[in-house]
């Protein structure tokens, strides 16, 4: 029998090589996040697409932990080594010398260079954000289950277009098992227009990319069983370069669309939506 990663790789091959407009809010991928913010119609998007399997994974030393932490996780829940004979993966993108933009650990107790979604209108930061010690060293959390709002926190890094962001980070717990719940990271993301892409772990176990404009969250397709439990540690990436979006976890891709409305610019940010999270490392890097 197939290993459960084996299984869950050979069901990602529907979202990245058909096409698919946005779900529809009764789908699982199209639910609103909540009654009053329902999913958006975008313009036209693209067939999902994987990129060049040839590219090389690779890290600069500022992050060289991540790789080993994602080799280590790629494994899986089985202990199987995920494999896919039906089309070939891609790798994550190398990071050049010098590229890495924003590189947080948390080690010395405070956020750096993170601020919260509500930084520009009430002029403080989100107290639901902090930073305490963990059985991993100092991570940067929220920790208030709440299905009335996001909770976004954002670095204030400038923002750029093409990017890659990766986060080691695990789900503490989702209000429930179901879709709309999620702990997000963010490519793109703007904080004054609340607009971005980001990578959500849901809470029914599966993997998505999703768009959000204005506060409004959209899909292409359907989300990917993934297996996210709470308590899991994860490597998770995004890379967001010129309308391609590209989604690994553990070192694995799972999920690619392409979107011909691209977002411009933007930095990195964590979210969350009914669940708590607390993330160990994240850095933000031009490819």
């Amino acid at each position: 029998m197939p290993s459960f990663r084996a299984m869950a790789r050979l069901t990602l091959l529907a979202p990245l090589v058909i096409g698919a407009g946005c779900s529809s809010a009764t789908s699982n991928a199209g639910k609103a996040d909540r009654p009053t913010d329902p999913v958006g119609t975008m313009p036209s998007l693209d067939s999902a697409q994987i990129l060049d399997a040839d590219l090389e994974a690779a890290i600069v030393d500022q992050a060289l932990a991540f790789d080993q932490e994602a080799s280590e996780a790629a494994t899986g829940v089985d202990g199987s080594e995920a494999r896919q004979a039906d089309a070939p993966a891609a790798s994550p993108r190398p990071v050049p010398d010098g590229g890495v933009v924003l590189l947080s650990d948390f080690e010395d107790g405070t956020p750096g260079g993170w601020r919260t979604s509500d930084w520009t209108d009430a002029g403080t930061q989100d107290p639901d954000w902090s930073v305490f010690p963990s059985d991993t060293g100092f991570v940067y959390s929220e920790g208030v289950l709440d299905k009335t709002e996001w909770h976004i926190a954002f670095t204030d890094s400038p923002a750029v277009a093409d990017q890659i962001v990766e986060a080691r980070m695990r789900v503490v717990e989702f209000l429930d098992t179901t879709p709309s719940f999620v702990a997000a990271l963010f490519a793109r993301y703007d904080p004054n227009s609340d607009s971005g892409y980001f990578v959500a772990l849901r809470g029914d176990g599966s993997v998505i990319i999703r768009k959000r404009l204005h506060g409004t969250n959209a899909s292409w397709a359907s989300g990917v069983d993934a297996g996210i439990v709470p308590g899991g540690w994860h490597t998770v990436r995004l890379e967001a370069v010129g309308n391609t979006l590209n989604a690994f976890l553990d070192g694995q891709m799972v999920y690619a669309v392409v979107d011909s409305d691209p977002l411009a610019t933007g930095t990195a940010a964590l979210g969350t939506y009914g669940a708590t999270i607390e993330v160990d490392r994240i850095f933000l890097a031009h490819p």
